[in-house]
């Protein structure tokens, strides 16, 4: 049966439909002198209240009995299933069971209903008013900012990371394209060699103002030169087609580029002028290469801008916070201060300087 009489029902909702945080700092106003050695406590209280309720969490008034045994069982008190739902009887002040932040405080620290219906709230409402505005304004902002900067530091991470891709892949084409013409130098060398070879051979066996020993032989040698692909240019050759093999790897990032540098490494055997298509390229790719890494570099440095942007903005943030701090101060100097719900201000904003940039903790 209900505890909450029934000339106290309408006060006793008006208190109740409050929020979780609403309802903590009701308490504090009221009861500030015994209350507030524990105001951490009952902030991390309220925190926890906020985490269970499933449905509204932050927004909510009250946990049902399953999640009020959780928070319960989450303070370490260990409890069996009836001593539970007994201990839940009496926090459960209006019997609906459902449990509330004033019921638990009320509860745990002996406050009649009487008490905390008629508790003080300090008369300095329109103070309290415009200093929880400020400070609403103020989170807003800071959430705002850190929202902004959280998102800007990780596109600059990306873009300085697609920099240095870039440029690691502009590197290796320009490896690849250099040794594409190493190669291709070798091979136009021995093929040049093999000309000149075979024109002195052809010169001399159809020189007939030499004897036909001289001729003969030169005409052996010719044969087999032309019999028989020589070493030095089947090595070349060889070279040639492992460059091109490393020049597919570097340019794998760039898919037409690897499909050009495989095409060129099957008809690489083919002749000298193959050879040539390779190392063009090579260089093409180069150049894609290059220009993919000044693309990433803008971006880059686009994306550190939007950071000092981000950055910029805590300054204004800060300058917001000082505001509502001030704003709160001169709450204080009031006669009738509703301690609960300023103090509650004041720690909610530490609690968003947490996630400022050069937090160092609460100033002593």
């Amino acid at each position: 049966m209900s505890r909450i009489a029934k000339d106290q029902e309408a006060k006793w909702q008006q208190i109740e439909s409050r929020n979780y945080a609403g309802q903590c700092k009701y308490m504090l106003n009221g009861f500030w002198g015994t209350l507030e050695k524990d105001a951490e406590l009952i902030w991390n209280w309220c925190q926890s209240f906020n985490e269970l309720d499933q449905d509204k969490h932050a927004d909510g008034n009250e946990l049902d009995e399953f999640w009020s045994h959780k928070f319960l069982e989450g303070l370490g008190e260990t409890m069996t299933v009836i001593e539970m739902r007994e201990k839940f009887r009496k926090i459960d002040a209006d019997f609906n069971k459902h449990m509330s932040m004033v019921e638990y405080i009320m509860f745990r620290y002996g406050f009649s209903i009487p008490s905390v219906l008629t508790c003080p709230q300090g008369d300095n409402t329109a103070g309290i008013k415009k200093a929880q505005a400020m400070v609403d304004e103020a989170q807003k902002a800071l959430d705002e900012m850190n929202a902004k900067l959280a998102s800007a530091k990780e596109a600059a991470e990306h873009a300085k990371e697609a920099a240095e891709a870039a440029k690691k892949a502009a590197k290796a084409v320009a490896e690849a394209e250099a040794e594409a013409k190493a190669a291709l130098a070798e091979l136009q060398a021995e093929e040049k060699a093999f000309e000149d070879k075979k024109a002195a051979l052809e010169k001399t066996k159809n020189d007939m103002s030499i004897g036909v020993v001289k001729r003969n032989k030169a005409a052996n040698e010719l044969d087999q030169l032309l019999g028989e692909d020589p070493l030095p240019l089947r090595k070349a050759k060889i070279n040639q087609e492992a460059t091109v093999r490393k020049m597919e790897k570097a340019a794998k990032p760039f898919n037409e580029a690897s499909a050009k540098a495989k095409a060129a490494a099957e008809v690489a055997e083919a002749a000298a002028a193959e050879a040539t298509a390779a190392a063009n390229h090579a260089r093409a790719e180069r150049e894609k290469a290059e220009a993919a890494k000044n693309d990433a570099d803008e971006k880059a440095a686009a994306a550190e801008e939007a950071k000092a942007q981000a950055e910029a903005a805590v300054q204004e943030a800060e300058s917001m916070l000082q505001a509502a701090v001030d704003a709160l101060e001169a709450a204080k100097k009031k006669g009738g201060v509703a301690h609960g719900a300023i103090w509650w201000m004041e720690r909610s904003i530490e609690e968003k300087k947490k996630y400022m940039p050069g937090y160092k903790g609460p100033k002593k």
